[in-house]
């Protein structure tokens, strides 16, 4: 018998393995695929790769604004895919001796949970026993009518493709679908976002989503918002797809299509049998990562909510500590968003429409990259910072940036929504100059009224 096994290896699962190994508890983890989940093979990791081979080539496009001449630029885009599959490769093996590091028996086998304190092994029919078990089964993309037909695209399919496509229909203006727009069109790939909200980004503010679509339409990106598909037919040349946009139908072809609308929990049919309360994302816990089934915890996509790589991480240690005898507890007041487009975008706290729903006081200090000296620096003009803090406290409540190296700048708005710092606090730290990071600063000084920059 174990102290733990988890099935799953992604960034919640191994994450979770290796801090239950770190508090002296015996552990195992099956995994069918890949080590690393989908963020490492088919997500986060590649997406990320090829995002930098593409704002590479469109720098390198551009040498001649910083005294530079590049002839001849040109893709290969079998090099990129190549180089991809090495990074993937190498983080993979990483994360592969992590586990004999940490001395975490690894089962090469899709697990099935046969009550709170057996797993049975499908490779080899082997049942493991463990006093706690931790699901981190992860999740899939999701797929329904007309996206029917096979040669479509989903997130997991674009990242073994072998030839650039001439033209791609993407449907779905989320995280996936915009960053997928961003390589493509970079490259010289026709796109249309296909989108059945009003705007891009739909759960970010409105400013933000605007901010993107005029960068991505000036990029040659085709965005159709407003827009249901009604149906998908192949063509010689690809699909054509029907559409409705406020009650009147429009057409668009692309050699290919790229479903990107989401992702769905993978849930056994087993835990219904076993009483593991579910809704319709995904399984249900408490803040201490905890199942209705005691003994039985669940981390990451599998619970449908927050599908980030760093949240899996989070609550894997929460999962982990909890069995460990500690209590520990999951806070998602300060889950940062992040988006790898061109220019960059971070999310954290509150966004305008929820505190304007809430009935909530606040003021708002925006402060754009055309005035910051570090991004005159490196040929940057587009995107500004933004900063909300309660009218009456001036508690720092939520963050928006949307400029150069912005996934990177947002921890500091994290520690001070998680902190509960107020404006006047983060103005007593000192930003270095010249640096991004003064966008931050300018930003909160004017939320309350006293810009020194602008």
């Amino acid at each position: 018998m174990v102290d733990v096994i988890v099935i799953g290896g992604g960034p919640g699962g191994y994450v979770a393995a290796i801090k239950a190994a770190q508090l002296g508890l015996s552990v195992a983890l099956a995994e069918q695929a890949a080590m690393g989940g989908t963020c490492t093979n088919a997500g986060c990791i590649p997406t990320k790769t090829m995002l930098a081979s593409s704002r590479l080539l469109t720098r390198m496009q551009e040498a001649q604004k910083f005294g530079l001449h590049a002839e001849a630029v040109a893709l290969d885009f079998a090099g990129v895919m190549t180089r991809k599959d090495q990074v993937v490769l190498r983080l993979r093996k990483g994360i592969e001796y992590l586990m004999k590091k940490n001395r975490i028996q690894v089962y090469p086998s899709h697990a099935t949970l046969k009550d709170a304190t057996h797993v049975l092994l499908d490779a080899t029919g082997e049942v493991v026993e463990a006093r706690n078990i931790i699901l981190a089964t992860g999740s899939a993309p999701a797929r329904f009518p007309p996206f029917t037909d096979p040669g479509i695209w989903t997130s997991d399919d674009v990242f073994g493709i072998v030839q650039q496509p001439a033209s791609l229909v993407i449907i779905g203006g989320g995280v996936i679908g915009v960053e997928m727009a961003t390589f493509f069109s970079a490259i010289g790939t026709e796109v249309t976002i296909v989108e059945l909200m009003p705007h891009i980004l739909p759960t970010e503010d409105e400013d933000i989503a605007q901010a993107l679509t005029a960068t991505l339409k000036k990029h040659g990106v085709r965005i159709v918002t407003s827009a249901r598909t009604r149906t998908v037919v192949t063509e010689e040349e690809g699909y054509r797809l029907t559409l409705d946009v406020n009650g009147e139908t429009q057409e668009v072809r692309g050699q290919h299509v790229l479903l990107s609308i989401g992702r769905k929990a993978v849930l056994g049919p087993e835990l219904a049998a076993l009483g593991i309360a579910t809704s319709s994302k995904g399984i249900v816990v408490d803040d201490h990562m905890r199942t209705s089934l005691p003994g039985v915890y669940a981390v990451g996509d599998v619970k449908g909510t927050f599908m980030l790589a760093h949240v899996a991480e989070k609550e894997g240690v929460v999962a982990a500590e909890n069995i460990a005898g500690r209590d520990s507890h999951m806070s998602y007041a300060a889950v940062p968003s992040v988006v790898f487009t061109d220019p960059e975008i971070s999310v954290v706290g509150k966004r305008e429409g929820e505190l304007r729903a809430e009935g909530t006081p606040y003021k708002v200090g925006t402060f754009p990259v055309s005035a910051s000296g570090k991004a005159r620096t490196m040929e940057e003009s587009i995107g500004f910072a933004k900063v909300l803090v309660h009218a009456e406290t001036h508690q720092v409540l939520g963050v928006a940036l949307y400029c150069s190296e912005a996934t990177d700048l947002v921890m500091e708005p994290v520690l001070a929504v998680e902190l509960g710092l107020t404006a006047e606090q983060l103005l007593e730290a000192i930003h270095p100059h010249p640096t991004m990071t003064e966008m931050l600063l300018e930003a909160t000084e004017a939320s309350i009224g006293l810009p020194l920059q602008m």
